[in-house]
């Protein structure tokens, strides 16, 4: 099944991003600007609207509404602009035990590198399927898994603190409470 028989007009999409190997890049601020960046550039460009999203040390959650294109579309521009930058950052930084790894995690002959395995969207079909994922989103920092912060308001690179306490999103975000 491709994507393009799962995209729905005007419907909500949770996003999952996850670097290969599960390499946590994102504990570094200079690849987590590389994926803020990306996703203030779809907003502003309107390719999207996004309303919610957590970015982990290595896989970003997000819930998403394409504008003006399909999902699959959304994804590849999201996921081929984000692995050029992480690939040319790596480079600059002479990361060549990383570049190695993702050279021998290459999923398609054409290309020299995979940065990211295979991205998930799923469609959000009901308020109850979206309250779960948003919960999901901003619980993720303070899961047993991570515990990264002890309130997950605040955690940076979410926006559970919007949503928690009125407050700014590390970047720019659309209220999903104006969604509905």
């Amino acid at each position: 099944m491709t994507f393009d028989s799962w995209h729905v007009p005007d419907q909500l999409y949770f996003i999952t991003a996850s670097i290969c190997g599960w390499k946590q890049l994102f504990s570094d601020p200079t690849y987590a600007r590389i994926v803020l960046d990306s996703l203030t550039w779809l907003r502003k460009e309107k390719r999207m609207k996004l309303f919610a999203f957590v970015l982990m040390p290595s896989h970003l959650h997000a819930i998403t509404l394409p504008e003006n294109r399909k999902i699959n579309e959304l994804i590849r521009d999201f996921g081929s602009f984000t692995a050029h930058a992480i690939l040319t950052q790596l480079k600059n930084e002479g990361q060549e035990e990383l570049l190695d790894f993702f050279h021998k995690k290459r999923r398609d002959e054409r290309s020299a590198y995979s940065v990211w395995q295979d991205i998930q969207a799923v469609n959000i079909y009901s308020d109850k399927f979206l309250n779960q994922k948003l919960e999901y989103i901003h619980q993720n920092p303070v899961s047993k898994k991570w515990n990264l912060v002890k309130d997950r308001a605040d955690y940076i690179y979410s926006t559970s603190g919007f949503y928690d306490c009125d407050r700014p999103a590390i970047i720019e975000i659309d209220d999903i409470r104006d969604f509905y």
